[in-house]
């Protein structure tokens, strides 16, 4: 899938590492600006590609807090692509510490996003939904409750909590159909746990 926009945070940043703290919050400016004018649901790709490393410190105050406002302001939907092994590792610290979880992707020569991945830590309820909404490609709360079956069986009121935690964490997309959400992955093929 090609990206509403591909942000180059080389471009963004510039040369060296994107370390600390107060650098992230001073960046984080510049991904609201760079993003103001999208349409809702967009999905944008911060591209990491020719960036030696960013620090978990540095990924908290700019990207997480970039993905929280993102969603919140603007059900923008940043998918962080092209991160190397080091980028990964921070990434993967950060978001095992903060029990949260990041969709990250490889973004190709020709702007198509693939393999399209969660790294850090969703709880087995919410694996489930994930995995069972990129089985289905869409549904509403009521059709997963159907299709996964729980023993003891649980309401779909849960099934719709756990669907809006991963709408939060930019993993899927809702739109109101009538009176139901229907919910589907950002990308197809997302998976936790590759």
């Amino acid at each position: 899938m090609k990206p509403t926009k591909i942000l180059e945070i080389r471009d963004l940043f510039g040369a060296g590492p994107l370390a600390g703290a107060a650098s992230g919050q001073a960046f984080f400016s510049k991904l609201v600006e760079a993003t103001s004018e999208l349409p809702r649901d967009a999905v944008v790709a911060l591209n990491f590609g020719r960036v030696d490393i960013v620090t978990a410190s540095f990924f908290r105050s700019a990207f997480r807090a970039f993905r929280d406002y993102a969603r919140s302001e603007f059900r923008i939907y940043p998918v962080f692509a092209n991160a190397n092994a080091a980028t990964r590792e921070e990434i993967s610290f950060f978001a095992e510490g903060s029990n949260d979880a990041f969709v990250l992707a490889t973004l190709g020569k020709n702007g198509q996003l693939t393999s399209p991945t969660v790294l850090g830590t969703l709880d087995d309820k919410q694996s489930l939904a994930l995995r069972a909404l990129a089985e289905l490609g869409e549904a509403d709360a009521g059709k997963l409750r159907e299709t996964c079956p729980e023993t003891p069986a649980v309401s779909s009121a849960a099934w719709s909590n756990r669907l809006a935690v991963l709408s939060a964490k930019g993993f899927v997309a809702e739109r109101l159909m009538g009176r139901t959400k229907q919910f589907r992955p950002i990308i197809e093929g997302l998976v936790y746990g590759r």
